[in-house]
């Protein structure tokens, strides 16, 4: 069976990718968060994706296991809610260590252990692609990670011994039990007047996506970010 590394894999978005793929790979999940399975095999929680130690854990697992990956699914992210008057060094620093420099290191560490056909997807954002008020980090670290996969598309060109294949996903606001109440709500209901179609997504929006993303179906498409947005970033 393949295996497959699912970085943020107790999130809402992250439990609904391990239910669906969880009878076609072999899964390794990847959270920040402590979680009551941390001693089952395969789930590394309370992991620091910039700490050298937990990823020295993680390839101390795929070493023992002889595991090569197969497909990584990057849904790691940080949303301070800050704008120009009230970010800090701290803050800005903070986000762009979390969404975009920790994975590039944590690609490069695991490197030697990505199969010889790799398909990756990263979690972007539409903030990333358009602006919104009190996004000044998060959406300008999405930017960059939307440029960062064009840029590394072009560099796995120099190993001719794997084929790497990485996109990015920019999705819109996605309804799930934490936000539900928000978008019930007189501020919620004129958020969504805004989108052209006037819907939110769902986890089985993005999920579609990823599943396409990571089969051969889409073996042509490198270094793309593709927008779930029901229209939001077009006007």
């Amino acid at each position: 069976m393949k295996t497959m590394i699912i970085l943020g894999s107790e999130g809402y978005l992250g439990k609904a990718v391990q239910d669906h793929f969880q009878d076609q790979y072999h899964l390794i999940r990847v959270d920040i968060k402590q979680t009551a399975s941390k001693e089952e095999a395969g789930v590394f929680s309370g992991f620091d994706l910039s700490n050298h130690d937990h990823i020295q854990h993680l390839i101390t697992y795929l070493k023992e296991k002889e595991l090569k990956v197969d497909a990584i699914v990057n849904l790691v992210g940080v949303n301070l809610v800050r704008n120009f008057y009230n970010i800090s060094l701290n803050d800005w620093e903070k986000t762009m260590s979390t969404n975009v420099s920790s994975f590039l290191f944590f690609l490069k560490a695991v490197y030697p252990y990505l199969n010889t056909s790799v398909s990756i997807v990263v979690t972007a954002s539409q903030n990333g692609v358009v602006a919104h008020e009190d996004r000044i980090d998060y959406g300008t670290s999405k930017a960059a990670l939307i440029h960062l996969v064009k840029n590394l598309s072009i560099d796995f060109l120099k190993d001719s011994s794997k084929d790497i294949k990485i996109n990015s996903i920019s999705p819109s606001y996605i309804l799930n039990d934490s936000n539900q109440q928000f978008f019930e709500s007189y501020e919620g209901k004129k958020l969504i007047k805004k989108i052209p179609y006037k819907k939110l997504l769902v986890p089985e929006d993005v999920i579609h996506a990823i599943e396409f993303l990571v089969s051969d179906r889409s073996k042509a498409i490198r270094g793309q970010n593709l927008i779930i947005d029901y229209g939001y970033t077009l006007i």
